[in-house]
Order: structure tokens, then sequence, then C-alpha cells
């Protein structure tokens, strides 16, 4: 880690970088080194990895005791610890030079500094040394250096173990993540009435004090991790052994894995969008929860993996209704996660003036944020609807027997005896049913409804009947009127009819509702929809059904009478004898036609354009017309080019879809051609996805749920709605948890980053940043000296604002990941700063309290680094931190400790200057 603690000049700094690549090759050269320098001494051993020097030569012989003696080679052999130095013809003890500090004490430091060379008595002194206790403690020292090559230094030791508490805590986690995931998924509250954070071990005397109902609900969440435990032996002992501040189950938590979930979705849509076509559409609509907050639901359409997606991107609170502000909310929605509205190239609403007005409405706001044409299309489901409900209302016939049939089921469903009365009708049947509940928006359940009727109309008569005989008169009065007016030939006539009908239309308003719809096929059905009813409007076909209607009247047995009625001849005007009449559906003309559809028009036009079963398949002139193609005159050209080829290459395929798939395997041949098709693809049909989306808002805000924020609703919705992407987070939620790892600093880590950081670091900090620490500390002692002033308040509030207006300094330079910007702060690279703080944060971090939140571990150690790498006052840095100098006094001293003990074992202060510069100016140069 290089400076983290003081600036360095730029020619320290190289010297430092130069310096500190031999150093690193030995923790132990300098330490060592000292004496043999003093005393000339080079020709030994400079440091452990060389092993001791023990030369095999012709040893000098001396006059010693009146004897030519010297130094034997079999010395080697029986003491392997023993090096000679052939520039003193001296031997020296291999593991004291190297293990032994220069106060330890020992006072026969002859083997170890100057050398030993009286070879008379050689032998006594090597038994005399082998057996001293510095020589085995340096011994021991050195079994421990080896034993720490092979299987890791004592901080290597660490990194692992705290890479296996963190794999422990990540395991933990992912279940905790799974439960909340499945409550999501499931619609389920997570939350009970009262919950009990407290996940007992049996074998904790202490847990065991803790009163705990057995019986009390605490919520699906904890009750579901209770039951993992008693499945899972091994996740159970897991979770016992995080701190009891730090289980990891609290409502806080769970709302913040809530969160994240959520994050990561929508960061897989944005991306999914942002690689697929980059055009996307939006679909909006509005609805009231159950706590009569109005909800919008906002969807996205587009183009990825070759295929039509519809995707559900959250709830918005609403505060005003009107259009600017409706359109303002969708814009900021877009821009929180990260979708340009530019490449937004069309919208769907339903019918409100609100949103659909072409002056002030939400469409026209957002066509000018957007900057493009960005078509609006009408809800084809709600047309469709529209229609019916408007032609019910203007036949008599159908609307007087859609309010008979209601009638009956609101008849049957206020009273459970009735409602069982009308089950027990059904006796005869194969299957007892319900009758289905009437909805005016809803058409698909009023088909249901009319062809239980046509089925069961002799089981519903004999219940009415049954209902006559109550004893109770308002009751037998509401039956009989009933009775008389749904057992009649008319109204099984018109249900008869409405069937056949409802049965053609059922198809098209099943499938505009699909997800994967294109506005070509949706016009191609249409289409073939009208086609089929006007093929009803016949003499055959009405005869065939009233065939239908007599045998079913039959079949009930008189219980309604048949109408008798002549033919009578039509009377033909003689103004029409000369003419031929070729319908009798009169044709409206429309003299004045909207500007919205004039552009309506030409969409449709363009979409039949690509489809290729239309004979404007690929007509140029038509596909020029789709809002928002580019006026390029380059571009213009390739499309004109290209469609005159994709008329007979691309005339095989059966829809748009498959047109498209065909032109995009095409590569760069046709990408004027495959814009146009995937602008035409992401055009939506119809808002059911929207809606679709408050039936789960219904399922989750429920009454028992109803003091729910818009936030969370926010985020189960998501969940429950986008089941194949929550699906895929729970398969595997390693990307939740590296997302909620990263939020901030955890009680129990679970980012592999520090393990990875710490692992493959091997920091060797400066050998001057000891000596700055120390010239810091002497500045702590000497402020700590000096008189303090009485204390006026016991917080200022500029201090006690920290938290809301306090420093965000170091938060927002790690969101931005600036290296520059922390490493002229701190005077560290980013990297550094996260390193140091794995290992000082757990040592400094202090717990809340009720009366106040303590200062984060992070601020502290950023404060800490700003004083020593700037020596600024106490006073200047408070008012950069928000933090009180006569708190910063006791911060960094304490800070400063934690340093030095983290450091303790890379840290080797020089004390002779002369032998720093001695090694600076000879050895590493």
């Amino acid at each position: 880690m290089k400076r983290f603690l003081v600036p360095l000049s730029k020619s320290d700094e190289s010297d430092e970088s130069v310096t500190s690549k031999k150093i690193r090759k030995s923790s132990t050269t300098i330490s060592v080194n000292n004496r043999d320098i003093q005393n000339n001494i080079f020709d030994i051993s400079q440091n452990v990895e060389n092993g001791p020097n023990q030369p095999n030569i012709t040893f000098p012989r001396r006059n010693i005791g009146g004897k030519q003696r010297a130094f034997n080679v079999l010395w080697y052999s029986k003491y392997e610890w023993l090096e000679y130095s052939k520039m003193r013809d001296s031997i020296f003890c291999f593991y004291c030079r190297h293990f032994t500090s220069d106060n330890s004490g020992y006072r026969d430091e002859v083997l170890i500094v100057n050398g030993y060379s009286d070879w008379k008595h050689i032998g006594n002194m090597l038994e005399k040394h082998n057996s001293s206790n510095i020589h085995k403690l340096s011994l021991e020292k050195y079994k421990s250096w080896i034993s720490a090559k092979k299987t890791g230094s004592v901080a290597t030791k660490l990194n692992t173990q705290l890479k296996e508490d963190i794999l422990k805590n990540r395991e933990i986690m992912k279940s905790l993540i799974r439960c909340v995931l499945y409550c999501g998924r499931q619609d389920i509250g997570l939350r009970g009435h009262r919950e009990t954070n407290n996940y007992i071990d049996d074998n904790d005397d202490d847990n065991l004090k803790t009163h705990i109902d057995p019986f009390q609900n605490n919520g699906n969440f904890i009750e579901l991790v209770k039951l993992l435990g008693l499945e899972n032996d091994d996740f159970k002992t897991k979770l016992n052994t995080l701190p009891k501040n730090a289980k990891y189950t609290s409502k806080t938590i769970q709302n913040e894995i809530l969160n994240v979930s959520c994050k990561v979705i929508l960061k897989s849509i944005v991306k999914e969008i942002q690689n697929g076509s980059n055009f996307y559409s939006i679909i909006v609509d509005e609805a009231k929860d159950e706590s009569n907050i109005e909800q919008m639901g906002i969807c996205v359409r587009y183009i990825s993996d070759n295929r039509i997606n519809e995707r559900f991107l959250g709830f918005l609170e609403l505060k005003e209704l009107h259009a600017k502000a409706l359109a303002d909310s969708i814009q900021l929605f877009l821009y929180s996660i990260n979708l340009d509205i530019k490449n937004c190239i069309g919208q769907s609403y339903d019918g409100a003036s609100v949103m659909s007005g072409t002056i002030n409405g939400v469409q026209q706001y957002i066509r000018e944020m957007s900057k493009n044409p960005c078509p609006y299309v009408h809800c084809y489901a709600h047309r469709l609807n529209l229609v019916l409900v408007d032609a019910s209302k203007h036949v008599s016939a159908i609307h007087n027997t859609i309010g008979i049939l209601e009638a009956i089921y609101s008849f049957q469903s206020c009273s459970s005896l009735r409602n069982s009365l009308f089950l027990e009708s059904q006796e005869d049947s194969d299957k007892k049913l319900k009758i289905p509940q009437h909805c005016e928006i809803r058409w698909v359940s009023k088909y249901k409804g009319i062809h239980f009727f046509k089925i069961r109309f002799k089981s519903v008569i004999k219940a009415l009947k049954e209902c006559t005989l109550s004893k109770k008169s308002k009751e037998a009065a509401e039956a009989r009127g009933l009775l008389n007016q749904f057992a009649t030939f008319d109204n099984l006539l018109t249900i008869f009819c409405l069937d056949e009908l409802l049965l053609c239309i059922n198809s098209l308003s099943v499938y505009l509702q699909t997800k994967s719809t294109d506005l070509s096929k949706c016009i191609t059905l249409i289409e073939c929809t009208k086609d089929q009813i006007k093929s009803m409007r016949t003499e055959n076909k009405f005869h065939d059904l009233y065939e239908k209607v007599i045998k079913s009247v039959e079949e009930i047995s008189g219980e309604i009478s048949i109408p008798v009625t002549e033919k009578r001849k039509k009377n033909v005007s003689s103004k029409l004898t000369d003419y031929f009449v070729k319908s009798s559906i009169g044709q409206n003309q429309m003299d004045n036609i909207s500007e919205h559809e004039i552009k309506m028009r030409k969409l449709i036009e363009a979409v039949e354009a690509c489809n290729p079963s239309s004979k404007m398949f690929l007509d140029f002139d038509t596909l020029i017309k789709l809002p928002g193609i580019s006026k390029d005159n380059q571009f213009i050209e390739k499309l004109r080019a290209q469609c005159d080829l994709g008329k007979k290459m691309f005339a095989a395929d059966s829809n748009s879809i498959e047109a498209y798939l065909s032109i995009k395997s095409m590569g760069a041949s046709f990408l004027q051609l495959e814009e146009v098709y995937r602008r035409i693809l992401v055009i939506p049909i119809s808002s059911a996805t929207a809606e679709r989306s408050f039936s789960t808002m219904r399922r989750i805000k429920t009454y028992n749920r109803s003091t729910m924020t818009g936030k969370r609703l926010h985020n189960l919705a998501l969940l429950s709605i986008e089941r194949e992407k929550s699906e895929e987070l729970i398969q595997n939620p390693d990307e939740i948890l590296n997302e909620f790892a990263s939020n901030k600093l955890r009680r129990a880590s679970h980012s592999l980053c520090e393990a990875t950081m710490a692992a493959i670091r091997v920091p060797v900090p400066p050998v001057a940043a000891a000596s700055f620490a120390i010239i810091a500390m002497q500045i702590l002692k000497k402020k700590k000296m000096q008189s303090k002033q009485r204390r006026r308040w016991w917080c200022r509030h500029l201090f006690q604002q920290r938290l809301q207006y306090g420093n965000r300094l170091m938060k927002d330079m790690q969101v931005e990941l600036i290296d520059d910007i922390i490493k002229n702060f701190t005077r560290m690279t980013l990297e550094d700063f996260e390193y140091l703080a794995s290992l000082v944060c757990p040592k400094i971090t202090r717990m809340n309290t009720n009366m106040r939140e303590a200062i984060t571990a992070r601020e502290r150690l950023a404060l800490t680094l700003r004083f020593l790498a700037t020596g600024d006052s106490f006073t200047s840095l408070q008012y950069l931190f928000r933090i009180s100098k006569s708190s910063i006094s006791g911060i960094i001293p304490e800070v400063c400790d934690a340093i030095s003990d983290s450091l303790q074992e890379y840290i080797k202060v020089c004390l002779q200057i002369n032998v720093f510069l001695y090694l600076k100016t000879n050895v590493f140069k």
C-alpha cells in the first residue's frame, strides 16, 4: 500500500518506489544488515532466503595457543546453523543473526555481530551457544518462518479465515434472500404483528432466557427462516454463529433486500433494451389502491432475443392528476432507471382525455419530451370494449337481457342460501358452476356469463321457481319478477345470439391482451373478425340459430311458450325498383377526419406493408410514411433498394415477426429495413399489461396491509409480476448479495472483494510512513496539553446536522469511482483506501445509541488520513467533516493506534539514517 499516510514529493516518490522493490524481497534485510554494514561483512547471508553461507575451502591457519589452528569443515554437519566469513575468518550463527532483535538483551553477541575465531575453544563455545535460550528462541522463529512459507503467513491465514467467514455469511444471506423473494413472488406478507428477531440456539443458555411465545405469529419471513432451520441443521448452526446484532432478519434488512432485488431486476430490463433494439414504447394506466392512493403502472415494450417483450417497471404514487404532472412523473421515473426518453418511439394509454389529448394530453407532452413523432395508440382492447358497450346500449333486446342476467347474479350472490340453491339446481349436470360476475369493462367475463345462462338455462329457472316459494315475501316477489322476465322466448333467443356473437369476438379480445402481439397480426385478426360477423348476417344462419332455440325450449318442457307468427310479405318501395341493394348495413361518411386519425391510418398502412401476406408488402411509398423514419437521402435510397430486394426474398414468411428474423439474419445487408421493422414491432397494441399489474396490486395491498408504503408496494409488485426475472434471482442470488454488500459497511462481511484484495495484495508501506506517524503522534500529544475552553453547548447545532448535511465526500467519490479525486484527498488510491479500511474499520467501529448515531468507521478513517496528509488544524477539519474538534482530538489518536496495530508486521523503521543512505546510494542504485 503506497503513500497511505503522508504525501511525498516526486523525487521522494521515485526513490521510494525503487527502494521498496528491493526491500520487498526481504522484510528483514535492513534490520539485520545494520550490524554487517558497520563491520564491513558482506560475504555471509544477507537475508533468510539465502540460507547459511558455508564455503568449503582451504581455511587459513593462525597461531592460537602455540599451534597452527584453522576452522574445520566438519563443524557444518554438526551445527547446521553455522556460516563462515572469509573476510573476517570467523563463524556466525545464521538463526540468531536473522531472528534476534538488537534489544534482545543477549550479552554474548560474538556469533551475531563480531564473529568467533578462537579455534581452540570452538567446541565448548558452539555447544554452549546451541543450548542457550536465545538460540532456541531464534530456532523456533526460523521454523515458524519455514512453516509460514508453506502454509502462508499470519496475514495470509487471517485472509483465508476472512474469506471462509465471508463465504459462510454469503451462504446464510443467500437463504435469507430466497425467503424474501419467495414471499414477494407469492404475494404474501413478510412481517407479522410482532416480529421476534431472535433465532434461538438450543445450546446457548443466554438465549434460552429470552422469552419467545411459540404460538405467536412472527410473520411469514421469520417463520420461513425457522422452518429452514428445522430442515437444515447446517443453516441453523451458521445462522446462530452470527452476532446477535447482525442476524439480518429485521424489517430494515427485509426492505433493503427488496430494494436491491428490484434494482437488479430493473437493471436487467434496461440492459435488455439497450442491447436489443434500443427502441422502446411505454404503456401506462392508473388505478386506486386499497388506501385510495392513485397508482400509476408503467410498462415498456421492446425487442430482445428476437422476441417482443412487455415488462412491468413499477408503480408511482400520484399527487397530481393533470397531464403535465403525469408526463413529468413518467419522464422522471424513466430517468431514474437510466432509460433515455429520446429512445421512446411509441405510447399506449386508455381513451381518457387527460392521456389522449392532442394538445394538452400526456401523449403530446411525451412527444415533446422525446423529440420524435412517438405515435399514440389508443388501447385496442379498450376500443373493442367501447364498441360492444355502445352497441349493446342501442339494441334494446341486448340491453334488457344483460340487465336481467346481472339482476339474477345480484339476487343469488347476496345470500349464501340462495347461492347454494342455485348450485343444487344443477344436480343433473356433470359439473356445478357458479354464475360468473358481469363486468362492464371486461367483455370476456360477459361471454362467460352469457354462455353459463345458455347451458344452464333450465337450472336457473328451477332455482328461481324454488325461490318463489320462500316465506320471505320480498325474496319471493323478486324471484317471481326475475322468473317472468327471464323465462321468455325473446330472452332465450337473445342469449343464443349473444353467445354466437361473443364467441366470435372472444378470440380477438383475448389476443389483444397478450404480450407478444404485433400490430400487423392485430389488424389482420380485426379484419377477419369483421368478415366473420358479416357472414353471420344471413337468413340461413339466423334460421339455424332459431331452430337451436326452439329445440332448447322443447327440452324445458313447456316452461316457455314459442311465439307463432305469420310471415308477411315485404313491401318494397317503388323508388328502389331500378336499384340493386348490395348490403342492408348503412355506411357512415366521415366528412371531418381528425389529424390523429390520419396519422393512425398512415401507421396502419405502414404496418400492413410489413406483413408478407399483404398486397402492399414492402411497398416503399407506404413504408416511408411511418412516423420517425429518417429523412436522410442516403437512408431513403438504401431503404428503397432493400424493399425491392426483400419483396422476393422474404415473401415466403408467414408474418411480420418471421420476416424481421429473416431480415436480421442477413446481417448488415438490410440495416435500414431492419430498423423499420424494429420500430413497427415495438409499437404497442393495448395497455392490458399495465391493467394486469393492478390485479397484482390488489392481491398485495389488501385491507390488512393497507398501510404499506408506495416504495414497498412497487418492490413487491415487481417481484410478483416479473416472475421470470425473480426466478433467476432465486436460483442465483449472487447479484443481489453483491449489491447488498456494497451498499454500506456491514457488521458481518459479505463482499468477496474484501477477501480477494486481502489475498492478492502484499502491502509494503513506505519506511518513512512510520516516521511520519511518530511525528503525528507527537503533534497530537502537544495539542492535548493545550488548555481547553469551557464547553458552552453539549453539541453545536452545526454538528447535529451532520447526518443531513454533513460530509458525503467519500461516498460521492466512491460512487463516481474517480481514483484521482480520492488520491488527492487522502494521498492514496481507492484500492489502498479500501484495503486499509478492511483492516482498521473493525477496530474503530462504534455502536449507535438511543441518543445519537455513532460516527462511522469510514468517516473516522477518512478524517485521520486527511489530517496526516495535510496537517490541517482541528478547527479546519471540523467544518469539513461536521465533527467537533473535541471529537476529532479523540478520533485521530485512536485511528493512528489502530493503523499501527494493523500494519505492525509490515513496518520496519530504519533508526540509523546513515545505513538507509548507504543502501540507497550503493546497494539499490
